[in-house]
């Protein structure tokens, strides 16, 4: 098993600083947790199934949202969602017999302004359709979404991936269509659209990859195991000659990394028969 010890030591055999006389070991540390998150990055060798639900909080930190009712008290930042829209409760009282009026004919957007539901007020805080990232368990080290399950009474339910430009036209036209998502979609760095936009809490379960958290501790078990971390001395090795303006040398090493990286996907690509007697 890997650790932050036994990467320095493999870092400095390449470089041939045995003596520590070029490179301290704070700076090879800056560079090996450098490689390790090229390595998750490029081959996805970390991944974690995250349970949370949607809709999600609006913001990291944020309570679960939960359907909005009537006649129910409310507390300070609470968030509530009703038809496609999560808000924020910006003054604590308690709801009326009426709901929330976004969006509907006229007011399709949602409010810029606080409103008032009873005496209850809310402050609009995002759609339902989001999950951002950052409200995810592993937050924004979150790198990338392979799959997602919602569980609805006994079934976990797996969504469908499409593509921003497919979703955003066949499943996004119109604007209160609300229901049980079955597709989803992701949107730059950080978002996950779901649709259709969830009309009740369901929980959620997504296949993600996620960063490694960075060694500190020279005697730290690395999270990443075989094959998975051989390519990592490569990497750092390469940062410190690219560092010292040794392109030549830092380009053999990034090159090396390159075919290091190739040869863990080619040999972990595993072959597994479903079954030895046919059927299901």
């Amino acid at each position: 098993m890997a650790t932050l010890s036994g990467y320095i030591t493999e870092v400095r055999r390449l470089l041939h600083d045995a003596n520590g006389n070029f490179y301290s070991n704070s700076e090879l540390t800056d560079y090996i947790n450098d490689g390790r998150n090229q390595v998750v990055a490029d081959t996805g060798c970390l991944r974690r199934l995250q349970v949370t639900q949607t809709p999600t909080p609006p913001v990291a930190g944020g309570s679960n949202p939960t359907p909005f009712a009537a006649n129910t008290t409310y507390a300070l930042n609470q968030y509530v969602f009703s038809n496609i829209y999560i808000y924020r409760v910006s003054t604590a009282g308690t709801s009326d017999t009426s709901g929330i009026p976004y969006p509907a004919a006229g007011v399709a957007y949602p409010p810029t302004t606080q409103f008032f539901v009873g005496t209850v007020g809310l402050t609009y805080a995002g759609p339902c359709e989001i999950v951002n990232y950052a409200a995810l368990p592993e937050g924004n080290e979150t790198l990338d979404i392979l799959n997602i399950n919602i569980y609805w009474g006994n079934s976990r339910i797996p969504l469908r991936y499409m593509p921003w430009s497919q979703f955003n036209a066949d499943v996004r036209f119109w604007q209160n269509y609300i229901g049980r998502p079955c597709v989803f979609s992701i949107y730059g760095q950080g978002k996950i659209y779901i649709a259709p936009v969830p009309d009740q809490v369901y929980p959620m379960e997504l296949d993600t990859v996620a960063q490694p958290i960075p060694l500190v501790d020279v005697n730290e078990i690395d999270s990443i195991k075989l094959p998975y971390n051989e390519p990592v001395k490569f990497w750092a090795a390469y940062l410190a000659k690219y560092k010292e303006q040794s392109y030549g040398e830092a380009e053999i090493y990034k090159q090396e990394y390159m075919k290091q990286v190739q040869s863990v996907l080619t040999t972990t690509f595993t072959r597994r028969l479903p079954s030895a007697y046919g059927g299901y």
